[in-house]
Parts: structure tokens; sequence; C-alpha cells
């Protein structure tokens, strides 16, 4: 089973990782535990590829060259979200 399977948010943390939404349980702006397998969101501009939701600077999100990782990412979030009963 890969690692990022079994990562859970810290206690107190109702930040949606997945949506953006919702408060941090820290002073950080993003999960500094987050698994990298599990980062949906545009290293430049932070558009959220779960979504689809945000600013795209590039104006092309769907074939952005350096988010190519990101857009990667998006069917390892929905097997993390069904793993954890959030599908």
């Amino acid at each position: 089973m890969a690692r990022w399977l079994s990562f859970r948010p810290c206690p107190g943390c109702s930040y949606d990782i997945a949506t953006g939404e919702g408060r941090r349980g820290c002073g950080w702006g993003d999960c500094p535990y987050l698994p990298p397998e599990l980062d949906v969101l545009c290293p430049h501009c932070r558009f959220n590829f779960f979504t689809m939701r945000g600013n795209s600077l590039c104006g092309r999100p769907g074939v952005c060259e350096t988010s190519a990782e990101a857009r990667a990412n998006v069917p390892n979030l929905r097997l993390w979200l069904a793993a954890a009963g959030r599908a």
C-alpha cells in the first residue's frame, strides 16, 4: 500500500485538502505534512486541479507545463478520499 493512502490531517485541523476550504489547525499556508502525491495545486499559481477552481495565470490549466505533476495527482487524491470514506 502506498504511504500516502494512510495520510491523516493533524488533530484539530478542518482544512479540506481537496477543496482548499476550512480552518487550518496550524499557521502554515499549506499542510506541511501533505504527501507530494496528494498535492493537486499548481506550484506557480495554486490553481486546484481537483476542483478546477482558481485563477490560472497561464490561462491554460489543462496543458500548463508547470503543473503536470499536480494534474497527475488528481487520481491519487480521489483514491485517498475514497479510502477515507469521503468519495
